[in-house]
């Protein structure tokens, strides 16, 4: 895996590691695997804008972890992810204010230390 600190100031709220998984079969290897330890759940690159938003939050289902759907340029999307409670949003052209409540949860960038540990791979 990667450094666990390399983007906390990027992503101070957000325990690392950061998982990508676009599978449901992914996610529960991964619940497994960290066995109650902290980690993010990242959605793969642009999967808001071309799956959506419910496919995001039916994937995460009752996930305790907390998760952050990329949703490439997308500012409409991005809100609206945010509104429907998903923690943590990726929008790479996003030029409006954001209310305060949603500060914090909206990110220009992927975090750069993303990885799926080598024994969930098929």
């Amino acid at each position: 895996m990667t450094d666990p600190h390399s983007a906390s100031s990027i992503f101070p709220s957000f325990p690392r590691p950061f998982i990508t998984i676009s599978t449901r079969t992914t996610l529960l290897k991964v619940h497994q695997h960290f066995a109650g330890h902290p980690f993010t759940i990242l959605s793969p690159l642009h999967a808001g804008a071309s799956l959506g938003i419910e496919w995001w939050l039916h994937l995460i289902g009752e996930s305790k972890a907390p998760s952050i759907l990329d949703c490439g340029a997308s500012a409409s999307l991005a809100i609206e992810a945010l509104h429907k409670g998903i923690e943590g949003v990726v929008c790479r052209d996003f030029r409006a204010g954001l209310p305060d409540d949603m500060r914090g949860r909206l990110f220009s960038q992927r975090p750069s230390d993303t990885s799926i540990p080598t024994l969930m791979l098929p």
